[in-house]
């Protein structure tokens, strides 16, 4: 009997034993000099990401808040288009829908966009030059958004209108997701800014 005192792990077995397969030694090197570091939230890449994302945001909330204000009046406008006689004030209804859908999702968007913006320069990843670039670049976007999610609203609404709620959520996803489609199209045309 072996008692707890006498036991070695490391003395030889007294009964024969397999061998042991042999221990393969890893590439893996704790103090290479290139550690892998966790991203911290600084640096180029992330403040990048999170412009892109920010302005992503500002255009999604944007066109979505002027398609839930507006949709119903665009389909409004859109229907009255094609009734008889009613061509001219319905183009006319359709075209102000849409400059009212422009200022309020620009509104929004640069709402979004200077929080975010200030965000960033309150925490030093970007220099307030660059904030300021890119309010102004997110309100263009937001415009250009906001005429895109008003027609995709009116169009929604027009199609799930009779669906209540949830056909409104739909429309203003319908307008959040043109908002943001019309918004990446504006950024192609203000890259120089």
């Amino acid at each position: 009997m072996t008692t707890i005192g006498a036991y070695n792990p490391y003395a030889a077995p007294t009964a024969p034993t397999a061998p042991a397969p042999a221990v393969q030694t890893s590439s893996y090197n704790p103090y290479s000099d290139n550690p892998i570091s966790p991203d911290n939230g600084s640096g180029p890449a992330f403040s990048g990401d999170f412009n892109a994302i920010s302005s992503m945001a500002a255009h999604a909330a944007g066109g979505g808040f002027a398609s839930y204000k507006l949709g119903a009046g665009m389909a409004g406008n859109i229907k009255s288009i094609f009734t008889k006689g009613n061509l001219f004030n319905g183009l006319k209804g359709t075209a102000m829908t849409g400059l009212k859908g422009a200022g309020l999702s620009a509104l929004v968007s640069a709402g979004v966009s200077a929080a975010a913006n200030g965000y960033s320069l309150a925490t030093g990843k970007i220099d307030g030059s660059t904030a300021v670039s890119n309010v102004v670049k997110d309100s263009i976007g937001g415009a250009v958004g906001g005429l895109a999610a008003v027609t995709a609203g009116g169009v929604g609404h027009m199609l799930l209108g009779r669906f209540g709620v949830v056909g409104t959520i739909a429309s203003v996803g319908l307008g959040a997701v043109a908002g943001v489609a019309g918004g990446r199209l504006a950024n192609t045309f203000t890259e120089g800014f």
